[in-house]
């Protein structure tokens, strides 16, 4: 849907009131004429009864003769019209004859709770009316494109977080495993954990991707006998891993014979935080280095509930410029109130309309190059390896690696980079015995959680340390954390006590340390925590080369449990610098010195050596100058700064230091909370 010139195109999701049908008509156009938006999706069903009981069939006949109207009249101002379908699972199915409301299988959670709206996609009932319904617009209404919002998923429905095991799902489970199973062997299966437990859950997990492949094929046959050349998308659920890492299936099985388009979760809803940028936005990229070049990724541009008493356009702007950097195709811009004032607060979309021209030469600029980094390790289907708690597994969708490597300046990739791999939790568990022992042979970095793990599985000769659960006699006279004379990477002078470790245990006492053991001398100890005797008693942090001539860092907290200050100050930042450049036996490409809470992303281009370099401050602290330490081999003798208009300024270089083998850039601000930041250095002058 981008052209050849990588315009941004933005699509809109309008909830079109339609007893203010001028009104309504008249916001669009002003949203075309003011911000320059052109392709609009109508919102339906909404959620006050419309598509319930038995007049459904005419209110989709209504629904699409009001997009085929909407879009006859709109076609005139260049303006296309399509349909947001949602909540796309709790439609209602066709009664049958005779019936007043539709009987069909709802989804059950796993404690069999049962949904209060949304239907099992394997129930034939509901499957044929879907198709119903989608011939029913089409044929009526035309749109170019249809979007399921993420209600379409398996596991986050009202009552039923975890699911679906109704009598449909339970049957063809029991079919794959080739025994009969009850949901409540199940229950109590994936509840206590264990190898089988995993087996089944990855099982579990391909019969939920399954089910929706199925109805989305369906749905395609439908669509296709009429319009071929529809486009049916993916609006992709933050549950998407859990229901078996479906974005792909699910997005190709909708596309039938058109291009793959699927709008990628990264926003939140009802917060104008800024210092969660990295781990809002870790997904995302995830998603986009995986999915290639043979999907169309668009952005989740939502700053629900649509109104700056919540999320400011700047955070708003701030995530769609990031989703460029990283090459995504455009964007879904939630800009208009769902009301029927929906234009009510024109903050969002004014905001669109000043940076068009910033927004389209990013997506021009970054064409031919690949982000660069560390990479941080996410396994989708390490949610098999999480127990379910109540009534559903914790669902964890960024690494926290991304979070501290994101809130320190240092930029990461999501898949093989350049550089050491960043591993914490569960991951470790998804990866093959042959995977892991060729990332033990390179570099990797592993919290506490990792570590353990990897001991268990018997590979703590490869880590050089035993790390077990700590005893918690021994952690309740924990009190510090110190450097060891061994860090080469402080300063003398900013001394060598961390903050109080006691802080790290804040959320989960017991858990959130563990306890190292080196097992060789070789082993070095780059800091130590402490006891309330002034002594010396485990390693915090510990470096090994080992046999297979790999490098690895272990460190002994749970990153997940842990956001406190033992892990966010000054010392760290500069200790996980400096061993992720150890690890990867090079400097890393720029990093953000110093100030605290900026963002760095960065790429570069194979052919052309040029370099892209995105920072954002996620600090409230407006900063009057960015500095960035950019290896030697990365400076290049121009470095240029987009401006918001779209247009490259050269940025002076004379006060570059050039400090051992790396180059201090300072980039005057002042730079406010979330203003984009977006520099490229290049040996050619433009």
């Amino acid at each position: 849907m981008a052209d050849k010139e990588y315009s941004f195109d933005p699509i809109v999701p309008f909830l079109f009131i339609k007893d203010k049908k001028e009104q309504m008509i008249e916001a669009m156009r002003k949203l075309n004429r003011e911000a320059g938006l052109r392709r609009f999706i109508l919102v339906f069903p909404t959620w006050d009864g419309e598509a319930k009981g038995a007049t459904i069939q005419k209110a989709f006949e209504a629904f699409g003769d009001l997009v085929g109207e909407v879009g006859s009249r709109m076609a005139a101002d260049g303006i296309e019209v399509g349909w947001w379908c949602a909540p796309s699972l709790s439609i209602d199915p066709l009664p049958s004859e005779g019936e007043v409301s539709a009987s069909a299988q709802k989804i059950v959670g796993i404690d069999g709770a049962v949904s209060k709206g949304a239907y099992c996609p394997l129930d034939k009932q509901f499957m044929s009316s879907m198709g119903t319904y989608m011939q029913t617009v089409v044929e009526r209404g035309r749109p170019p494109y249809i979007f399921f919002e993420d209600d379409y998923e398996m596991s986050n429905h009202d009552v039923v977080r975890f699911g679906c095991f109704c009598p449909l799902h339970m049957k063809r489970f029991s079919e794959f495993v080739g025994k009969e199973v009850s949901r409540e062997e199940l229950q109590a299966l994936f509840r206590s954990g264990g190898d089988q437990a995993v087996a089944y859950r990855k099982v579990w997990a391909n019969l939920m991707k399954d089910s929706l492949v199925e109805l989305s094929s369906s749905m395609r046959r439908a669509v296709d006998e009429i319009a071929p050349d529809t486009r049916m998308a993916l609006c992709q659920s933050f549950v998407c891993d859990l229901d078996g890492d479906f974005t792909e299936g699910v997005a190709k099985a909708l596309a039938g014979g058109t291009r793959p388009l699927v709008r990628l979760f990264g926003s939140d809803y009802s917060s104008d935080q800024a210092d969660h940028f990295a781990s809002l936005t870790f997904h995302m990229l995830h998603a986009k280095m995986t999915l290639g070049d043979e999907f169309e990724l668009i952005h989740e541009s939502d700053p629900f509930p649509h109104s700056r008493f919540f999320f400011s356009a700047a955070k708003l702007r701030a995530l769609m410029s990031l989703a460029l950097f990283y090459g995504f195709d455009g964007s879904l811009s939630y800009v208009t109130q769902y009301t029927d004032g929906p234009l009510e607060d024109e903050g969002y979309f004014r905001m669109i309309g000043r940076n068009r021209a910033f927004f389209n030469e990013l997506m021009r600029v970054v064409q031919g190059f690949r982000i660069v980094g560390p990479q941080v390790l996410y396994r989708p289907h390490a949610q098999a390896h999480r127990p379910v708690v109540g009534n559903h597994p914790p669902v964890i969708v960024t690494s926290a690696w991304a979070a501290v490597l994101g809130k320190m300046g240092i930029p990461y990739t999501a898949r093989s980079g350049q550089g050491p791999v960043m591993i914490c939790g569960e991951d470790i568990l998804d990866l093959s015995d042959e995977e892991l022992r060729e990332l033990l042979g390179s570099g990797v970095f592993l919290d506490g959680l990792a570590a353990m793990y990897a001991c268990r599985r018997g590979y703590g000769d490869m880590l050089g340390v035993d790390v077990t659960e700590l005893e918690v006699a021994l952690c309740d006279t924990l009190v510090s954390e110190r450097l060891t004379k061994l860090d080469e990477w402080t300063p003398s002078e900013a001394g060598e006590r961390m903050y109080f470790v006691n802080l790290a245990m804040a959320v989960q006492q017991y858990a959130s340390v563990f306890h190292i053991k080196p097992k060789y001398q070789e082993v070095r100890v780059m800091s130590e925590l402490w006891n309330d005797c002034d002594e010396a008693v485990v390693p915090a942090v510990t470096l090994y080369e080992n046999s297979l001539g790999g490098r690895v860092a272990v460190m002994a907290y749970d990153l997940r449990q842990n956001a406190s200050a033992s892990i966010y100050n000054h010392k760290r930042k500069e200790q996980i610098r400096g061993i992720t450049e150890w690890l990867g036996r090079s400097n890393l490409p720029v990093y953000a010195v110093k100030d605290p809470n900026v963002f760095v992303s960065a790429q570069e281009n194979p052919k052309t050596g040029d370099k892209l370099i995105a920072v954002y401050n996620l600090s409230l602290d407006p900063l009057e100058q960015v500095t960035l330490a950019i290896d030697a081999g990365w400076s290049r003798s121009y470095a240029y700064r987009l401006q918001d208009d779209g247009v490259w300024t050269l940025v002076d270089q004379a006060d570059n230091v050039l400090a051992k083998d790396k180059v201090l850039l300072r980039v005057q601000g002042a730079f406010a909370t979330l203003q984009p930041l977006v520099l490229r250095l290049s040996n050619q002058a433009m």
